[in-house]
C-alpha cells in the first residue's frame, strides 16, 4: 500500500510540474506581447554619439546633438562583467549603432554595438539579431 501511495504522489508531482512548464512559455518574453523584438535587422539603421544621461534597466537615455533617444537592449550587467568591461553609466560618452524598429506602434532604438572609449561591445548576433548574453537561451 505504501508503494502505491508513493507512486501516486510521484505521478501527481510529475504531472503538475510538467503542466507548470507547459504554461511557462519558452522564456523569451513576459508573455504579454512586450517580449523581445526578433527581427531587428529589418529596422532602420542608426548611429548616435553622445553622453549617457540616465540608465534605464536594460536601456539608457543618451544626449547626441539631435535629441535624446532612448536606447534599448544594452544587456545585463552580468554580460558586461563577463566581457570585463564596465557597463555605461550617466556621464559616459558612448557611440551606439543599431536599428530603429517599430514595436507595436512604438519606435524603439535597439543597440547592436556600443563603443565606450576605444572598446566596442557587440550586443547582438550578426546573423540572427539575438542578444549575445542569452547564448541560445542557456544563460
Amino acid at each position: 500500500m505504501k508503494k502505491a501511495i508513493t507512486g501516486g504522489v510521484m505521478m501527481m508531482l510529475v504531472f503538475f510540474l510538467s503542466m507548470g512548464m507547459a504554461f511557462a512559455g519558452n522564456g523569451s518574453g513576459a508573455g504579454d506581447g512586450a517580449g523581445p523584438i526578433h527581427d531587428i535587422y529589418a529596422g532602420t539603421p542608426f548611429e548616435y554619439t553622445g553622453d549617457v544621461v540616465e540608465c534605464l534597466g536594460d536601456g539608457m537615455l543618451i544626449s547626441p546633438a539631435d535629441g535624446n533617444p532612448t536606447i534599448y537592449g544594452i544587456g545585463p550587467v552580468r554580460y558586461w562583467d563577463s566581457l570585463d568591461v564596465i557597463r555605461p553609466v550617466a556621464g559616459d560618452t558612448v557611440t551606439v549603432a543599431g536599428y530603429a524598429v517599430d514595436y507595436n506602434g512604438d519606435l524603439r532604438n535597439i543597440a547592436v554595438t556600443i563603443t565606450i572609449g576605444d572598446v566596442v561591445v557587440s550586443l547582438r548576433d550578426p546573423d540572427t539579431g539575438a542578444p549575445l548574453w542569452r547564448q541560445g537561451g542557456q544563460n
